[in-house]
This record gives structure tokens, C-alpha cells and sequence, in this order.
């Protein structure tokens, strides 16, 4: 009797002191209604708890100061790492700083920290998701009127998806085979924002368009919108980014061209692991494969590779486990 008590009291022992020294993350989403972020979300906690590492969210309903408030209620709750896929670049820097100051890991998420210094950044590749955009685009329309509408000029997203897609379409519009008709940055990737210029395309310069670059799902979708309501939706080629389950539904009726998808477990579990590695010691610079450049700092930076999504290859998201054809068809 005395073995086994002697046993179970040591069991217990073990097991407090394993929840003691257990890691807890932070994750820091820009808004429930973000559906990617959710969903990669979702999959960094699978993977963290894979790797005995509990994970606490929080949404911010897109307010910045919403998630400065919700990052520093973590950090008082004893997080040993942030990740933050942060409303605005510029206004949550304080906690960064913060953070560090507490010992505390900081990751980046796919929107850049301007400013301040921190361990890691995790993202796609900018010129890549460009390059995506405008040979979809270029090989359905190799002449004609374009539009552009690019991502927040705020994020650093938007402002270098601009900026590749401006030098690949550059060697075109100079020999005349592109004629750029407008180009706008769009505020909150916003589908309402978006439909609102393209009606103003449309009321400055006619309905002969032939491709409108958006660089999101809900500026792709808005832009749609007033495209149908003068019967050109289908005949026009428009992009989007993050294949939500609206606009993959678009593409395979025929009327949205394409959408740029991160993949989504791929995405979250590496955050995962590298956020496990960096909580283990490792070096961010080992761990990374590019630099991006803050405005101060050069951050150590995870790049991943995105897919174009058209109607040709809607198979792999369904091979993957992303949807299913009832849900792509419903």
C-alpha cells in the first residue's frame, strides 16, 4: 500500500511539474471574420498541442487598438511567445517592444511589424503571389484595358504585391499592348471599397474592360458584383487571393478566374514548428530562409510558396482536404 501511495504521490509530482514548465503561445488574430487567419489558426493550435504547447487566441474585429489591449492581456497572463498577424503594422510595435523586454518570442504572421525588433517573420512571397497574378491574367488576356486593385497600401502585403505586379505589366503597357485604365490602392482589402471603384471605372471610362487584377477574394467578389451588372461577369478575367469558399465557388462557375491559395495546414503547422523551435532555443536566423527589411531592423523571414487556383485544378483542394465538390458545387 505504502509502494503504491509512494507512487501516485510522485506521479502527481510529475505531472504538476510537466503542466508548470508546459509553453503557452499567444495567437493574435486580426478578426473572426478573417477567414484564412481563422482557419491557419486553427491548425497552429493542432500542431502546438502535438507538440505539448497550449495555444490562446484572440480576434480583434479588425481594431488595432482592440489588439494592443488583447496582446498586452496575454502577456500578463505569462505567454512564453506572440504570434501576431497584426491589424495595423505600425500601432502594435509597443507591444513588440514590450514583449521583448518580458523575454517573451514574437513571430510575425503573413502582415509585417514596422519599427522594432523581433524574432521572426512568416509570410509568403510577395513577388511570387505577383507573378501568379499577372501570368493568369496575361495568358487569358494578352492585350486589352486593365485595372488594377491592389491590397492596402498600409500593409506591406498590399504595397509589394503592387509593386512586383507593376514591374511585370511595365515591359506591356510600353508596347502597347496593356492599356492600364486605373489602378487604386483599396483600404482593408475591403469588397465594399472595391465595388465602389470599379463603379468608378466604370462611370469614367465605359465597360470595355477586359481584366481586373484584384489582389483579394473580397475585392475579386466585389468587383464582380458591378461586372454582372452589365452582363460582363465571365467575359472580363478577375483574380483573387486566399481561396476562400465564395470565390472557389466563383471559379468553378466560370466567373471569378482565379484565386491565389496559401495552403492552409501547410501554413499553420509550420508557424507551429518554427514557434516550437524558436521556444526551444533555436536560432530565428537558422530558421529562416530570407530578410525582410522593417524600416530599422532586417527580420529573419520564413517565405512559403502560394498556388494559383483556377477552374483547371480545382481537384487539388479537394486532394488536399481544404473542400469538398459538394461544398465547391453547393
Amino acid at each position: 500500500m505504502r509502494v503504491l501511495f509512494n507512487f501516485l504521490f510522485l506521479f502527481l509530482i510529475l505531472v504538476g511539474c510537466s503542466q508548470e514548465n508546459a509553453k503557452t503561445v499567444g495567437y493574435l488574430c486580426p478578426s473572426i471574420n478573417r477567414a484564412r487567419f481563422v482557419n491557419e489558426g486553427n491548425y497552429m493550435e493542432e500542431r502546438l498541442k502535438e507538440l505539448g504547447i497550449k495555444m490562446i487566441t484572440k480576434h480583434a474585429d479588425d481594431d488595432d487598438a482592440l489588439q494592443l489591449q488583447q496582446g498586452y492581456e496575454l502577456l500578463n497572463q505569462g505567454v512564453d511567445a506572440l504570434i501576431i498577424a497584426c491589424v495595423n503594422g505600425n500601432t502594435i510595435a509597443p507591444l513588440v517592444r514590450e514583449a521583448n523586454r518580458r523575454g517573451v518570442k514574437v513571430i510575425a504572421y503573413n502582415r509585417l511589424i514596422n519599427n522594432t525588433e523581433y524574432d521572426l517573420f512568416v509570410t509568403g512571397d510577395n513577388a511570387d503571389i505577383a507573378k501568379l497574378f499577372v501570368e493568369a491574367t496575361l495568358s487569358r488576356r494578352p492585350r486589352g484595358n486593365y485595372v488594377v486593385l491592389a491590397g492596402d497600401r498600409f500593409d506591406r502585403n498590399g504595397f509589394e504585391v503592387k509593386f512586383h505586379i507593376d514591374s511585370l505589366l511595365r515591359p506591356h503597357i510600353e508596347a502597347g499592348r496593356i492599356n492600364l485604365v486605373y489602378e487604386s490602392y483599396i483600404e482593408g482589402w475591403s469588397g465594399v471599397r472595391s465595388r465602389f471603384e470599379m463603379q468608378q471605372v466604370i462611370d469614367a471610362h465605359g465597360t470595355d474592360i477586359d481584366a481586373v487584377i484584384a489582389c483579394s477574394d473580397p475585392m475579386g467578389l466585389g468587383a464582380l458584383e458591378i461586372l454582372d451588372r452589365y452582363g460582363l461577369k465571365g467575359s472580363v478575367v478577375v483574380t483573387g487571393q486566399d481561396a476562400t469558399i465564395e470565390s472557389v465557388r466563383s471559379v468553378y462557375r466560370g466567373e471569378q478566374t482565379m484565386s491565389i491559395y496559401h495552403p492552409h495546414r501547410a501554413l499553420g503547422h509550420k508557424v507551429a514548428e518554427l514557434t516550437s523551435q524558436l521556444l526551444g532555443g533555436s536560432d530565428a536566423s537558422q530558421l529562416s530562409n530570407a530578410q525582410t527589411f522593417n524600416g530599422v531592423f532586417r527580420i529573419p523571414t520564413y517565405q512559403m510558396k502560394s498556388i494559383a487556383i483556377t477552374r483547371d485544378n480545382l481537384q487539388e483542394l479537394v486532394d488536399i482536404g481544404e473542400y469538398s465538390w459538394n461544398e465547391i458545387r453547393n
